[in-house]
C-alpha cells in the first residue's frame, strides 16, 4: 500500500487515527508547549540576573575608581604633609644651631640654608670665629634622630663635603626633634655634634678637613 493509500485508511477508521494520535502525541510531547514556557520564563529569568550582575559590576568599577581617586589624593596630602614637616624641621634646626653657634661666639656669614648636594646637607651656615676664621656648620635634620642616623650621616659626611666643595674648618651636627636613646654615645664616638629643640645636647667639635 502506498503512502496516499496509509492516509486514506487513517481518515476512514476512527481507531486507527486514535491509535496514531496516542503513539505521535505522547505525554512529552504534549508538555511541549508548557516546556517552551518554561524556559522562556528562565531565558527571561536569566537575562534579568544578568542585568543585576552587570549593574553590581559597574557599580563595583565605580567604587575601585572612586577609591582610586582618594587613595592618589591621600597620598598627595601625605606628600605635601611630609614635605611640610621636613622643611619645619630643617628651620627648627637651622634656628638652634644658629642660637647655639652665636652662643659660642661664632658670627654667621649669611642665612643657613640646605646645600643640593649628593644626599643633602639639610643645614649648612658658614661662620667665623672671634679670630675672623671661617667655620662652616653642617647639620643633619630628623623628625626622630636615632643611632642609625647618626652612624648614616658619618659614613655618608666625608663625600657630602667633598661634593659641596667644602674644605678647612668645620663643625658637623646631627638634629633631631625626638632624641632616642644610644644617639649621644653614637655621635660621641664619631665625632659628631647633637642638637635638639632645646640646644646642645652633646657639644659639635671643630674639625679640619
Amino acid at each position: 500500500m502506498d503512502a496516499l493509500g496509509i492516509i486514506r485508511q487513517i481518515e476512514a477508521d476512527p481507531g486507527l487515527r486514535a491509535q496514531l494520535r496516542a503513539v505521535l502525541l505522547s505525554e512529552e510531547v504534549l508538555r511541549l508547549p508548557e516546556l517552551v514556557a518554561e524556559n522562556s520564563r528562565d531565558i527571561r529569568d536569566l537575562k534579568e540576573s544578568l542585568h543585576s550582575v552587570e549593574v553590581r559590576l559597574v557599580s563595583v568599577e565605580q567604587g575601585q575608581e572612586r577609591l582610586e581617586r582618594s587613595h592618589e589624593s591621600l597620598r598627595q596630602e601625605v606628600g605635601r604633609l611630609s614635605g611640610v614637616v621636613g622643611g619645619t624641621v630643617e628651620s627648627d634646626a637651622a634656628s638652634v644651631v644658629v642660637t647655639v653657634l652665636e652662643r659660642r661666639g661664632y658670627q654667621m656669614r649669611g642665612e643657613p640654608e640646605p646645600l643640593e648636594v649628593n644626599g643633602e646637607i639639610d643645614v649648612f651656615v658658614d661662620t667665623y670665629d672671634s679670630e675672623g676664621a671661617s667655620v662652616a656648620a653642617l647639620v643633619e635634620a630628623k623628625t626622630r634622630l636615632r643611632p642609625a642616623d647618626v652612624r648614616r650621616f658619618a659614613g655618608t659626611l666625608d663625600v657630602l663635603l667633598a661634593t659641596a666643595g667644602i674644605t678647612g674648618a668645620f663643625i658637623p651636627y646631627v638634629y633631631g626633634l625626638r632624641v632616642y636613646d644610644g644617639v649621644v654615645d653614637a655621635a660621641k664616638e664619631l665625632k659628631l655634634g647633637v642638637l635638639c629643640p632645646d640646644g646642645e645636647r652633646l657639644p659639635g667639635a671643630v674639625r679640619e678637613r
